[in-house]
Protein backbone atom coordinates (compact mmCIF):
# COMPACT_ATOMS: atom_id res chain seq x y z
CA UNK A 1 0.00 0.00 0.00
CA UNK A 2 1.41 3.51 -1.16
CA UNK A 3 1.26 5.59 2.38
CA UNK A 4 2.42 8.93 0.62
CA UNK A 5 -1.24 10.04 0.16
CA UNK A 6 -2.39 8.57 3.58
CA UNK A 7 0.42 11.20 5.26
CA UNK A 8 -0.16 14.03 2.96
CA UNK A 9 -3.97 13.29 4.48
CA UNK A 10 -3.40 12.53 7.84
CA UNK A 11 -1.29 15.60 8.23
CA UNK A 12 -3.63 17.52 6.28
CA UNK A 13 -6.37 16.34 8.64
CA UNK A 14 -4.08 16.98 12.41
CA UNK A 15 -3.19 19.97 11.25
CA UNK A 16 -7.08 21.47 10.93
CA UNK A 17 -7.13 19.90 14.99
CA UNK A 18 -3.66 21.73 16.44
CA UNK A 19 -1.88 18.55 16.15
CA UNK A 20 1.13 19.51 13.65
CA UNK A 21 1.64 23.61 13.69
CA UNK A 22 1.70 24.09 10.68
CA UNK A 23 1.45 20.89 8.36
CA UNK A 24 4.12 22.23 6.17
CA UNK A 25 6.96 22.28 8.48
CA UNK A 26 6.01 19.34 10.67
CA UNK A 27 4.79 16.82 8.67
CA UNK A 28 3.45 13.57 10.13
CA UNK A 29 5.48 10.49 9.68
CA UNK A 30 3.73 7.51 9.93
CA UNK A 31 5.50 4.00 9.96
CA UNK A 32 4.77 0.08 10.96
CA UNK A 33 2.10 -2.00 10.49
CA UNK A 34 -1.47 -1.63 11.71
CA UNK A 35 -4.62 -3.14 10.85
CA UNK A 36 -6.25 -0.30 11.36
CA UNK A 37 -8.35 1.84 8.68
CA UNK A 38 -7.48 5.02 7.93
CA UNK A 39 -10.38 6.66 9.78
CA UNK A 40 -9.64 4.64 12.90
CA UNK A 41 -6.12 5.48 12.76
CA UNK A 42 -7.12 9.26 12.63
CA UNK A 43 -9.80 8.80 15.58
CA UNK A 44 -6.84 7.39 17.73
CA UNK A 45 -4.05 9.79 16.57
CA UNK A 46 -6.42 12.61 17.97
CA UNK A 47 -7.68 10.59 20.90
CA UNK A 48 -4.00 10.29 21.76
CA UNK A 49 -3.15 14.18 21.20
CA UNK A 50 -6.05 15.32 23.49
CA UNK A 51 -4.35 12.69 26.29
CA UNK A 52 -1.13 14.38 25.78
CA UNK A 53 -2.50 17.74 25.70
CA UNK A 54 -4.43 17.32 29.02
CA UNK A 55 -1.11 15.63 30.45
CA UNK A 56 1.43 17.63 29.51
CA UNK A 57 -0.34 20.74 27.55
CA UNK A 58 0.90 20.21 24.12
CA UNK A 59 -0.24 18.00 21.23
CA UNK A 60 2.41 18.88 18.22
CA UNK A 61 3.00 15.25 16.76
CA UNK A 62 5.40 14.64 14.69
CA UNK A 63 5.86 10.76 14.15
CA UNK A 64 4.12 7.67 14.97
CA UNK A 65 5.44 3.71 14.58
CA UNK A 66 2.60 0.99 15.33
CA UNK A 67 3.46 -2.63 15.87
CA UNK A 68 0.62 -5.28 15.58
CA UNK A 69 1.06 -7.79 18.29
CA UNK A 70 0.94 -10.91 18.50
CA UNK A 71 -2.23 -13.25 19.95
CA UNK A 72 -0.04 -13.80 22.53
CA UNK A 73 0.72 -10.38 23.45
CA UNK A 74 -0.20 -9.92 27.31
CA UNK A 75 -1.84 -6.59 27.33
CA UNK A 76 -1.17 -4.15 30.45
CA UNK A 77 -4.21 -3.72 32.27
CA UNK A 78 -6.45 -1.68 32.22
CA UNK A 79 -7.56 -2.51 28.53
CA UNK A 80 -10.80 -4.38 27.35
CA UNK A 81 -10.40 -8.06 26.01
CA UNK A 82 -9.35 -7.08 22.33
CA UNK A 83 -9.03 -10.94 20.66
CA UNK A 84 -12.30 -12.34 22.94
CA UNK A 85 -14.19 -9.87 20.83
CA UNK A 86 -13.10 -10.61 17.80
CA UNK A 87 -9.99 -7.67 18.10
CA UNK A 88 -6.28 -7.57 18.58
CA UNK A 89 -3.77 -5.28 20.32
CA UNK A 90 -1.33 -3.12 18.43
CA UNK A 91 1.76 -0.56 20.34
CA UNK A 92 2.28 2.84 18.70
CA UNK A 93 5.09 4.87 19.19
CA UNK A 94 4.70 8.36 19.05
CA UNK A 95 6.69 11.42 19.12
CA UNK A 96 4.92 13.89 20.28
CA UNK A 97 5.82 17.55 22.28
CA UNK A 98 9.68 16.54 22.30
CA UNK A 99 9.13 13.16 23.98
CA UNK A 100 8.31 9.77 22.60
CA UNK A 101 5.42 7.58 24.33
CA UNK A 102 4.26 3.97 24.01
CA UNK A 103 0.46 3.18 23.89
CA UNK A 104 -1.15 -0.09 24.10
CA UNK A 105 -4.10 -0.07 21.77
CA UNK A 106 -6.95 -2.66 21.88
CA UNK A 107 -9.21 -2.58 18.31
CA UNK A 108 -12.18 -4.97 17.94
CA UNK A 109 -14.98 -5.05 16.26
CA UNK A 110 -17.82 -2.06 17.08
CA UNK A 111 -21.45 -3.80 16.88
CA UNK A 112 -23.11 -0.84 14.52
CA UNK A 113 -20.20 -1.77 12.16
CA UNK A 114 -16.44 -0.16 12.52
CA UNK A 115 -14.51 -0.29 15.01
CA UNK A 116 -14.28 0.87 18.99
CA UNK A 117 -11.33 1.00 20.49
CA UNK A 118 -9.05 1.51 23.93
CA UNK A 119 -5.72 3.38 24.55
CA UNK A 120 -3.27 2.59 27.59
CA UNK A 121 -0.42 4.39 28.20
CA UNK A 122 2.17 2.35 28.53
CA UNK A 123 5.47 4.72 29.30
CA UNK A 124 5.39 8.05 30.09
CA UNK A 125 7.22 10.86 27.91
CA UNK A 126 10.81 9.83 27.53
CA UNK A 127 13.46 11.91 25.96
CA UNK A 128 14.05 11.78 22.30
CA UNK A 129 17.70 11.65 22.89
CA UNK A 130 17.05 8.63 25.11
CA UNK A 131 18.16 5.50 23.15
Amino acid sequence: MDRKPWIAAVALALSTIGIAQPAAAYPLRITGQTRATQQLQLDVLRAIAEYSSRTGGCRMMTSAHMTIMPRTYVPRQPTRPAPSMGGHYEVWTVSICAAKQRFQVAMWPARQGGADYAITPLTGRMSLLAK
